[in-house]
């Protein structure tokens, strides 16, 4: 929680989610990858480098959606997932542990899964989010709409 907290301040403070000149990935998380993640079923097996996958949908035995992430890792990586509003705001930090690597042509199982809920629990208002997703020194947000 201290390392997402030193990351937080270090964090370019944007208005908005846009990917234009002035609220882009790269300024909102310094290093950033340009690029969304996914639907899982349209990912062919990873090869030697990060890859991320997520989409909304109901995991077996849940009673409400959810956002469900998936990686591959092609080697051993410390990995913070985290979201945050569309004022740069952190809301919760999803999931952050050292991971081995993947296994070759699979994603992580099970995903790992946002409830739209913020860190005490509450849900989430409808609106505009961004999830940051760190693996070592591979960087890479995705927006995402909560309903």
């Amino acid at each position: 929680m201290v390392a997402v907290a030193a990351l937080v301040l270090t964090v370019l403070v944007q208005a908005g989610c846009n990917s234009d000149s002035i609220h882009s990935p790269q300024k909102f998380f310094p290093g950033s990858q340009l690029t969304a993640w996914s639907d899982c079923s349209k990912f062919a097996a990873p090869g030697n480098s990060v890859a991320i996958c997520a989409s909304v949908g109901l995991l077996p035995g849940a009673s409400s959606p959810s956002y469900n992430i998936q990686f591959f890792l092609p080697s051993a990586a410390h990995v913070q997932i985290a979201v945050f509003n569309e004022h740069a705001a952190l809301i919760k930090v999803i999931f952050e542990a050292n991971e081995p690597p993947s296994i070759p042509g699979s994603f992580r199982t099970p995903p790992i899964s946002w409830d739209f809920t913020d860190a005490k629990g509450v849900r989430v208002p409808p609106g505009d989010y961004r999830l940051y997703f760190q693996a070592g020194d591979f960087v890479s947000t995705s927006d995402l709409e909560v309903p």
